[in-house]
């Protein structure tokens, strides 16, 4: 899928509105059907039970159209304080899996569609004074079928609401977000042996992603965040026997009018090149799940911090956020890091990305700074170091352990500088034996 179709795919999943309009959208075509229908049969023919009158429909079809109004404003302004308080009390990253949970705008664009149903069937029912008349037997019992589910619904709704406030429950949908986008990007980014160059000779495998003098730059249009990065697609968009530079890892933000990548040689039809480079790369305001695996372990560490604040002051909820980065971290430990160059039908790219020491230093060294001065804090941070280091000795994973030890030394230099008691600097130091 092109990488801007998964961008415009996310952002718009991540709308309030995004279902509900669906929902409205198959109400109104909903409404014209049944009403169709109400037209076409016979009602002498309909069986008593079933049947209604202009006066009972209009009374039910009012009472629930008013009711599930009443009912949407509820939702929404329990969204409201979910969101208040997330942002609050966990981190404003997490607004959008909250703005964009399926089970929520499933529930408002419920409720939304049955009252613009309601409404549209109201509005077609007529005696015989009024002109065309029309008794909605059909439009009625299914107004009422609705109806019930909307309650339903409402009653579903309210109770995720509570339980997505749960810390546990926050931590484990990031976690569970987080751990997707590390096994979606062994499949966006596949890891091979380069095989023969632009000039026929082995690719070398470089750390380097700077581009020779004379290479052609890339600009991008507009700054903001680098959520996407199709290499496929870039590859594919310069000529035979060129070298593609990506030095910007996703993640990354960029300026407008910067480079985003290099391409050496200079090709000769440059605008094409830079739009099929650009096509590949997507740029947007806020970071994303979509391959930035940074943003997520982002969003935990951010949860840890707030609530190792003062104004919070909460170190257990630090505790059980170092444990899901420790799932995250092991995760990560489990993946060799793709190489940084690859070769595709006379083609090369060039690209940076992050390795497994930036993601630990990411998750534990801005607890470790903030942290230090809580016994607990500092315990469960040396843990589960000491697990991700057992577990990548009995498996084999191809994540380095020296990285591990230099932050398990880091975390205990932090404690013994601390202001904690001796006591406490001396068992939490032991357990790094």
């Amino acid at each position: 899928m092109n990488v801007r179709v998964r961008q415009l795919l996310d952002e718009f999943r991540h709308r309030l509105l995004a279902l509900p309009v669906v929902f409205v959208i198959g109400a109104i075509a909903l409404s014209q059907l049944t009403l169709w229908i109400d037209r076409s049969i016979d009602t002498s023919t309909f069986p008593l039970w079933l049947s209604t009158t202009v006066e009972s429909a209009r009374a039910i079809l009012s009472a629930i159209a008013g009711g599930l109004i009443t009912a949407i404003t509820l939702l929404l302004s329990m969204m409201l304080v979910a969101v208040q308080l997330a942002s609050s009390q966990f981190s404003p990253r997490t607004l959008r899996n909250w703005i964009g949970d399926r089970t929520q705008q499933m529930a408002i664009g419920f409720v939304l569609g049955t009252t613009v149903f309601c409404l549209l069937v109201l509005r077609q029912t007529r005696t015989v004074t009024d002109g065309d008349p029309l008794t909605p037997n059909i439009s009625v019992l299914l107004a009422v079928a609705l109806g019930i589910g909307s309650l339903v619904a409402v009653v579903r709704s309210v109770d995720q609401l509570t339980n997505r406030l749960r810390i546990g429950s926050v931590a484990s949908d990031i976690l569970a977000e987080t751990i997707e986008t590390i096994e979606r990007r062994e499949r966006l980014i596949p890891i091979e042996d380069p095989s023969n160059g632009p000039e026929g000779g082995e690719v070398p495998e470089t750390d380097e992603v700077s581009p020779p003098d004379g290479a052609h730059p890339v600009l991008v249009t507009r700054s903001g965040w680098i959520q996407q990065i199709d290499h496929d697609v870039a590859v594919a968009g310069i000529p035979e026997g060129c070298t593609l530079y990506l030095p910007m890892a996703v993640g990354s933000f960029t300026f407008p009018d910067a480079p985003i990548a290099w391409i050496w040689p200079e090709p000769v039809d440059t605008e094409a090149c830079d739009a099929a480079v650009r096509r590949s790369v997507a740029v947007g305001d806020t970071r994303t799940m979509q391959q930035d695996v940074g943003f997520g372990i982002v969003q935990m560490v951010d949860i840890a911090l707030r609530a190792l604040s003062p104004g919070v002051n909460d170190p257990n909820t630090a505790s059980d956020l170092i444990a899901h980065l420790g799932v995250t971290m092991l995760k990560v430990w489990e993946r060799p890091v793709a190489p940084t160059t690859q070769e595709s039908n006379g083609r090369t790219v060039i690209r940076q990305d992050l390795e497994h020491g930036d993601y630990l230093h990411a998750a534990f060294d801005p607890i470790r700074i903030y942290g230090a001065h809580d016994p607990g804090v500092a315990s469960t941070m040396i843990r589960t170091l000491q697990t991700l280091r057992v577990e990548t000795e009995r498996r084999g994973l191809p994540g380095p352990i020296d990285t591990i030890d230099e932050v398990i030394a880091e975390v205990v230099e932090a404690v013994e500088a601390s202001d904690l008691a001796d006591v406490d600097k001396r068992r939490v130091v032991a357990l790094r034996a």
